[in-house]
């Protein structure tokens, strides 16, 4: 697996993870459950957008 196939693999991870803990948000009766997974899933989400500007920069770095 090449570092693309990797990063691309990272990012289905976050998105499954961001949905997961936004679902856990969302069923959580605990109001600081609700804000501790809301809060897990905006970091997910930060890390995907992360994982995506990366991604983008070596695909160009590799049509150079």
């Amino acid at each position: 697996m090449d570092i693309i196939e990797f990063i691309e693999k990272a990012i289905e991870k976050e998105k499954a993870d961001k949905e997961k803990y936004q679902k856990m948000s969302e069923e959580a009766e605990d109001p600081e459950a609700r804000m501790v997974f809301a809060q897990l899933a905006r970091d997910e989400e930060s890390h995907e957008k992360a994982l995506r500007e990366r991604l983008t920069a070596l695909k160009m770095m590799k049509s150079l």
